[in-house]
């Protein structure tokens, strides 16, 4: 699904750009998922994870511009790709089509400056927009500014799968699973 473009100010008084990444944007898209990976723990993939592959980015990217059930919100900077959020019908069975996935990640340098409130405010309100139910998502427990947003955005904490994730270096990680149900939310709470 597309976004149209639109500007954005950040709390720091940036301006960037939000809107769908095309085509075009494949190499900046590969080179903000590197960077993002790079520069923390929190995300699944290790930076030497992500294919280099400029055609299969280009295919991923017009795959999720032509779904109907889910939706890319990418920030740039300039040309440069900063964030992205994404939502995503959880399954296409019957029973499960009013679940979504969420999923963000921010540049650090973009981090702390309401980014995160804003590209979460926009996907909450697409996944509505489409008839979702409720949002979802897994986090790191050890992530206390990315659960201290969710739980300021209204998700509430549904469960934890232990050790879901394993380092490099041997240790473990638990994951906790966070819900947000779509219409039992007052809509005034985003429009602050």
């Amino acid at each position: 699904m597309r976004i149209e473009e639109e500007k954005i100010t950040l709390k720091d008084g940036r301006i960037l750009s939000l809107r769908s990444a095309e085509e075009k944007d494949a190499q900046t898209m590969l080179d903000y998922l590197i960077k993002t990976a790079e520069e923390t723990h929190f995300l699944v993939r290790y930076p030497e994870e992500i294919s280099p592959d400029l055609e299969k980015e280009k295919e991923i990217i017009n795959n999720t511009l032509e779904a109907e059930d889910s939706v890319w919100f990418t920030v740039f900077d300039g040309d440069k790709a900063v964030g992205n959020c994404a939502i995503a019908c959880h399954r296409n069975q019957i029973k499960l089509k009013h679940r979504c996935d969420f999923a963000i990640a921010i540049e650090q340098a973009y981090c702390g400056c309401g980014l995160g409130t804003i590209l979460m405010t926009k996907a909450i309100d697409k996944a509505r927009e489409l008839g979702f139910e409720q949002l979802e998502l897994g986090v790191f427990a050890d992530n206390e500014k990315g659960i201290a947003l969710y739980k300021k955005m209204g998700f509430k904490e549904m469960g934890r799968n232990l050790k879901a994730f394993k380092q490099k270096d041997g240790t473990y990680i638990d994951e906790i699973n966070m819900i947000l149900f779509l219409f039992e939310i007052s809509p005034k709470f985003f429009s602050k």
